[in-house]
C-alpha cells in the first residue's frame, strides 16, 4: 500500500509541477482524485500496518487522518517500529521531491529558455 499511495503521490506532484511550470490550473477533479487517493492510500496502509502490529485500528479513520494525519503517522510508525518507522514518510518525502524536480525538468525542456 506505501508504494500506491507513493506513486499517486509522484503522479500529482508531477502533473501539478508541469502545470504551475505552464502556468496553468490542474482541474477540480484532478485534485478531487489527489485527495481521494491521499486518504484512502493512507487509510489502507494504516490498515495494512495495523494487521502486522498489536496496536488497535482506531474507529474511525477517515475523520482521525484526514484531521491528523501529520501527527498520527508518525506517532503509529514510531510506536509500531521504532526509529525505522520513520523511513517510510522520508521516502515519501523523497518521492515528493523527487516529482517535483522531474516536473522542473520537464518544464524547462518543454518551455526552454524563451519563456513560453
Amino acid at each position: 500500500m506505501l508504494v500506491l499511495l507513493g506513486a499517486g503521490i509522484f503522479i500529482y506532484h508531477l502533473g501539478a509541477g508541469i502545470l504551475a511550470a505552464r502556468r496553468l490550473e490542474p482541474i477540480p477533479a484532478f485534485e478531487f482524485l489527489y485527495d481521494v487517493v491521499l486518504i484512502c492510500g493512507t487509510i489502507w496502509w494504516l490498515q495494512a500496518e495495523v494487521k502486522r502490529s498489536p496496536v488497535t485500528q482506531v474507529y474511525c479513520p477517515g475523520v482521525l487522518i484526514t484531521a491528523l494525519w501529520p501527527f498520527i503517522i508518525p506517532y503509529h510508525l514510531l510506536k509500531t517500529r521504532g526509529i525505522k518507522g520513520l523511513l517510510p514518510i522520508f521516502a515519501l518525502i523523497g518521492v515528493f521531491v523527487f516529482a517535483r524536480l522531474l516536473a522542473a525538468v520537464v518544464s524547462f525542456s518543454l518551455v526552454g529558455v524563451s519563456g513560453y
